[in-house]
């Protein structure tokens, strides 16, 4: 005779080894259990939700994009430069390093929109049965923008990778070990904005416009982030940040020396934006949130 379970299941049937749904475990904690009652005690904590999020992201096109995008970038670039005039000349790492962030620039914000348009689209009907629990509805949208945003710093650190390697094989690694750390995790995080006001305009119109603002902000990376309003643009600000630690023009251009794009005092400012940004669309996206209809 075979055991039994709780809920009445043999031990040995395929329902009893049936991998649970990242929804319903997590609906199972805020309930105390599948067969519990939700009350004003229930509180998951952040964590929960953003790993969570992060089991949601890792399967599907999502997970490969974050994985591949920065590889399917270098290494083309890297070969290309190999063979280019500059490359041939001698300066290889400039010509690699140069294109590399300039792409990687632009991707970015478009990167925010395109994530954040099928993430949102995937949760339609998973936070259609959340929003039944007594949870604080602006949590689902913190973990939803802290998990795009732990994914993009993934796909940043294999951006690291990606440079290092290329810096290597040209014997650059040592002098420019700090500059690739700046360019790839600086940027990183004044794009948040970005990422936050991409999940937003997710939630509130749905999947279009989302994707829409990723392809304006890869275009704002290209045509504004070297003009004097370049603040009043989020999804600008990435770029901004990269075309003084890379010495490059939007166009990938090396700067000339009396260009005013080498001011790095642009850093600290982008970044604090992005900060200040960042907190104020959460705060609106949770009100949001909150009146949502189910």
């Amino acid at each position: 005779m075979n055991d039994h379970d709780a809920a009445g299941v043999p031990s040995g049937s395929p329902a009893h080894h049936r991998p649970a749904d990242p929804a319903a475990t997590l609906a199972a904690e805020t309930t105390g259990g599948p067969g519990g009652t939700a009350g004003p005690t229930d509180s998951p904590s952040m964590a929960a939700l953003i790993s969570t999020e992060l089991l949601r992201l890792r399967s599907g096109f999502v997970g490969w994009y974050i994985l591949l995008s920065p590889i399917v970038i270098a290494i083309p670039l890297y070969l290309g430069s190999i063979f280019s005039p500059e490359g041939r000349s001698g300066r290889l790492w400039e010509t690699f390093s140069n294109v590399t962030l300039e792409f990687w620039g632009v991707l970015i914000p478009m990167t925010a929109g395109l994530i954040a348009a099928l993430a949102v689209r995937a949760d339609t009907e998973p936070w259609r049965f959340l929003f039944s629990y007594a949870i604080p509805r602006w949590r689902y949208f913190t973990a939803k923008v802290a998990a795009l945003a732990v994914a993009q710093l993934l796909s940043a650190t294999i951006l690291v990778v990606m440079l290092a390697g290329g810096a290597l094989l040209t014997g650059q690694l040592s002098n420019a070990a700090s500059m690739i750390l700046k360019v790839a995790y600086l940027p990183w995080a004044a794009g948040l904005a970005a990422t936050a006001l991409a999940v937003l305009v997710c939630t509130v119109w749905g999947l279009g416009p989302g994707i829409a603002l990723g392809v304006a902000g890869m275009m704002a990376g290209a045509l504004i982030s070297d003009k004097s309003f370049w603040y009043a643009i989020p999804p600008a600000w990435p770029m901004r940040v990269i075309l003084p630690l890379a010495d490059i023009r939007p166009n990938g251009l090396a700067l000339d020396a009396s260009s005013p794009l080498h001011d790095t005092s642009v850093i600290p400012l982008a970044v604090a934006l992005s900060a200040a940004a960042t907190i104020v669309i959460l705060l609106i996206g949770g009100r949001h949130m909150a009146r949502k209809e189910v």
